[in-house]
């Protein structure tokens, strides 16, 4: 056992600051308990948590680019053509043969 996890370990185990706000705190940055022993995950996970910050702020990074006042657009279709759409995405047309001829051809680079 490595330096570190001996001392992270003695600390996430003292009974007397067990889940004090200093406990949950450390826990929180060390990522023990919430399986980020892998170490490549901590940046995605920070990047997650100001994601959030992105989305909250949706709206304002629109106006900006879009100008002040400005509304986000939503598209409403009709329920025999939302019907029509969901008709052809469950059934997509069939390729052409010739398409499929030609995906079937060997390349160039294949031996014979």
């Amino acid at each position: 056992m490595n330096l570190p996890t001996f001392i992270n370990k003695r600390i996430i185990g003292y009974k007397p600051i067990m889940y004090s706000p200093f406990w949950w705190w450390y826990r929180l940055m060390s990522h023990e308990g919430f399986r980020f022993d892998d170490y490549h995950i901590w940046g995605s996970f920070w990047s997650s948590l100001n994601g959030g910050l992105n989305d909250m702020n949706y709206q304002w990074a629109f106006e900006t680019y879009w100008g002040k006042g400005a509304k986000v657009e939503k598209t409403l279709i009709s329920a025999e053509n939302y019907d029509k759409l969901v008709e052809q995405l469950n059934e997509p047309p069939k390729p052409i043969p010739g398409l499929i001829e030609l995906m079937n051809r060997k390349s160039p680079f294949e031996n014979d």
